[in-house]
């Protein structure tokens, strides 16, 4: 494939950011205001990580971004979920857009406004471009889906991957290796297939003693120097719990620690664990 000239890129250049500036919001935007000041939402083309340790809402972000994205009528969202079945991933959108308990939802205790908010999700759900497909675990079944799910003249905008710590490694003999070439790979389709792609990851455990309660950095992405290097965008989830006399306070961060526009920084967040929904309630 023959290069361009510099003038061609910077024409390129200039018509993306004169739609930019005529469309008035990001393309991509995750509907998190921190987030996107930061990033300007995601590009296609890019390759961002959603981290945490387990159990800290990494999902719930992941789920959230993409549902956020899918509100948008011409834009398509694929889902593959190497982790959760597709019925629990729609059952947590439901309890996070309708804002339900999803424990009692589990347990089928409704509300006297349940049938409103069911029959309203129904009807949202009809009407947007979301795909779940529950697999993925190497290159090629990713591959075969975009080739048996959509074709060259529609594919989808943005394609999240939960998450990548589960991708069959035997091959390689090495799980480093295999997620190495696994992030390589997603890092290329991105670029030549023009998709934003998002991998959620797992945080390494952390050694006992004085660093086990530092913030994660993007060193502690778990199998891989790759996921750091390869990704536009990082953004870790983190909590801390301070202890006090006779009760402790438990606070939860989204950390932007890699960004390849521009500055980085975190911001404390709202974690409601049984809407599975993040809140900014103390962005200033």
């Amino acid at each position: 494939m023959a290069g361009e000239k510099l003038i061609e890129y910077w024409h390129k250049a200039i018509d993306y950011i004169e739609k930019r500036k005529n469309r008035g919001e990001p393309e991509l935007p995750t509907g998190i205001k921190f987030i996107d000041d930061l990033t300007d939402g995601l590009h296609k083309g890019e390759l961002w990580c959603i981290s945490a340790k387990t159990g800290f809402g990494k999902t719930a972000l992941a789920m959230q971004i993409a549902r956020n994205i899918s509100d948008k009528p011409d834009k398509a969202v694929l889902f593959i979920s190497l982790e959760m079945q597709g019925e629990e991933l729609v059952g947590r959108m439901f309890c996070e857009m309708m804002e339900i308990d999803y424990n009692e939802f589990r347990r089928g205790e409704q509300s006297a406004d349940y049938e409103g908010k069911e029959r309203a999700f129904r009807n949202y759900i009809k009407g947007i471009n979301f795909e779940i497909v529950e697999y993925g675990y190497n290159f090629a079944e990713i591959e075969k889906i975009l080739r048996e799910y959509y074709t060259s003249d529609k594919k989808p905008d943005v394609v999240f991957i939960d998450f990548v710590q589960l991708i069959e490694w035997q091959t390689f003999k090495d799980e480093r290796v295999a997620l190495t070439e696994y992030t390589r790979k997603l890092a290329e389709l991105a670029k030549r297939e023009h998709l934003a792609i998002v991998m959620v990851s797992q945080i390494r455990r952390m050694p006992s003693g004085s660093d086990y309660n530092k913030p994660p950095d993007v060193i502690d992405l778990k199998g891989s120097g790759a996921l750091e290097t390869l990704s536009h965008v990082v953004i870790i989830i983190y909590r801390t719990i301070e202890k006090f006399s006779n009760a402790e306070e438990t606070k939860h961060f989204i950390k932007v620690a890699k960004n390849r526009h521009g500055e980085t920084g975190e911001c404390e967040f709202r974690f409601i664990g049984k809407h599975y929904k993040f809140k900014e309630s103390y962005y200033a």
